[in-house]
């Protein structure tokens, strides 16, 4: 069996990781959380991973888009300076690394934007993310970098849940705003974890989109979520000043994935299904706390 160490292992993405890796029977799972590994200690990175010799390290700890503008010198600490002592301690260790990116690496253009597009960082978070980027590919030479789509997915308790906070919103009222002029691929984190694993058994080191298939509307997301739960709440389109955020987001995070193409990797599932696959999935559990 190969080890595999998770960092941030109590966020979504990690949460459904170990799940699909265990689901396997092929790999050891260790997924630290922050207070089990803090990434930023470099020396602590270095040691444990070579004391556990994991064969691989997925790296998904991050700080997220509005606190990089709030600290843009903790931003880069968290997701450039750390990924560079991950990517170090894995290249000395002889362990394939994988670093979970962002799809905010793009412009304002509607479009699907593929891994040969150029980057236009607008974000403190998107600067400190690609460079993180950097680091993986100047330090570490066996090395998969994912770019993911708006994820979603994990546990009904998990603060970011993006599903559950909609549906809490529009279970008590009439109708939500929300905004028709940011496009995404919502992903869902147990599809994504699938297409990483299948990854895993290559060698083909590089760039990779990974998302479900398809791009939408922050609003038609929304409304979506909602029609999946069975709400009948309205979803009112307004455009990104009604929700005013210190980031400069993207217009468009829409990606496409032609590197898994050209692998002869099945793109995942189309991102209507994977919502209805998920809320599925939780439906009771939520109903049931509510």
């Amino acid at each position: 069996m190969k080890r595999v160490m998770i960092t941030g292992g109590k966020g979504m993405l990690a949460t459904d990781l170990a799940l699909r890796l265990n689901g396997t029977n092929q790999f050891e799972i260790h997924a630290l959380s922050r207070e089990q590994l803090d990434v930023t200690h470099s020396q602590d990175v270095f040691e444990a991973i070579s004391n556990l010799r994991p064969d691989i390290v997925i790296h998904t700890a991050a700080m997220h888009v509005d606190p990089c503008e709030n600290d843009v010198s903790e931003a880069f600490r968290i997701n450039s300076w750390a990924t560079r002592g991950i990517a170090r301690a894995c290249s000395a260790n002889q362990a394939v690394m994988v670093y979970i990116s962002t799809c905010g690496l793009f412009g304002d253009r509607v479009k699907t934007y593929t891994e040969y597009d150029p980057v236009v960082l607008k974000t403190e978070y998107a600067r400190s993310k690609y460079a993180g980027e950097e680091m993986v590919r100047q330090f570490c030479d066996a090395h998969f970098i994912i770019r993911p789509g708006w994820l979603f997915g994990g546990s009904i308790d998990h603060a970011k849940n993006f599903v559950v906070k909609r549906y809490e919103e529009a279970a008590k009222a009439k109708f939500v705003n929300s905004v028709y002029d940011k496009f995404g691929s919502p992903t869902y984190t147990g599809d994504l974890a699938d297409g990483i694993v299948k990854l895993l058994s290559t060698d083909e080191y590089g760039v990779y989109h990974m998302t479900n298939q398809g791009g939408v509307s922050r609003a038609d997301y929304v409304r979506r979520v909602i029609k999946c739960f069975g709400l009948n709440t309205e979803v009112i389109d307004v455009d990104s000043s009604h929700f005013p955020r210190k980031a400069d987001v993207p217009d468009c995070e829409i990606l496409e994935g032609l590197n898994l193409k050209y692998l002869g990797i099945d793109p995942l599932p189309s991102w209507q299904e994977a919502i209805e696959r998920y809320i599925t999935s939780i439906y009771a559990e939520v109903k049931a706390g509510k």
